[in-house]
């Protein structure tokens, strides 16, 4: 599913070139629940970006079901991205200025998806998350656990083949953190591909496979 060949991603200054992540070789097959590790600054955060299509490598390959990502050009790797890749922020990015449902809403409006069909797909996550009764509420009449399952249903709807969270469960106390790692592995045995960055050992454990990173390189590559 996800192909990466010696991929480097640097800052070049005038008189040095800084390395962020650095010969990158991974392989990542459809459903597996992959977790990545590291010390801040190891890189976590960045090579996530570059697999979710937000960022470029400065150099190597990048096949995502044998698609050249590096080869493309902005636009086709958007609506890659738009219509694959499900992105879960330890910050919950949620729209403070709309309610669940709009927040649930925006990623098939971006899709272009039809009115009817926007409406019974939202209606299924409402209730898959047991939002119904809080639909019409902002995010900040919400806890941080509602606000970050929100996240994870806006995440889903637009039904993707590969879900990217980044410290999903940062923000959140350690019932609510269960809750969303529960509902990751959940998720995953349904067949969802799902890549996590964590510093919790705990969260790691809910996948099948720790990569450790460490200065931007991987480091070790564990499969449990």
């Amino acid at each position: 599913m996800i192909k990466l060949r010696d991929i480097d991603k640097y800052i070049d200054s005038k008189y040095q070139r800084t390395f962020i992540l650095k010969g990158i070789d991974l392989d990542i097959e459809q459903g597996e629940f992959v977790t990545i590790m590291g010390p801040s600054g190891a890189g976590k955060s960045t090579l996530m970006n570059i697999i979710g299509m937000l960022d470029e490598p400065s150099q190597g390959e990048f096949y995502f079901f044998d698609e050249p990502i590096h080869r493309m050009k902005e636009r086709k790797r958007s609506e890659l991205h738009k219509h694959h890749i499900g992105f879960v922020f330890q910050a919950y990015h949620l729209i403070d200025e709309l309610t669940v449902y709009e927040n649930i809403e925006t990623p098939l409006l971006y899709k272009g998806v039809k009115s009817s069909e926007r409406k019974s797909m939202v209606a299924e996550m409402l209730d898959r998350f047991q939002m119904v009764a809080k639909k019409d509420l902002f995010p900040e009449q919400l806890s941080g656990g509602q606000q970050q399952l929100v996240g994870v249903a806006r995440a889903l709807i637009g039904q993707p083949k590969l879900l990217l969270a980044d410290e999903p469960t940062g923000n959140l106390h350690s019932d609510q953190a269960e809750e969303i790692m529960k509902l990751f592995q959940k998720l995953n045995e349904e067949g969802m591909t799902i890549l996590q960055v964590t510093h919790s050992k705990e969260n790691a454990a809910y996948g099948n496979r720790t990569i450790n990173l460490v200065d931007g390189a991987v480091d070790t590559d564990d499969r449990h």
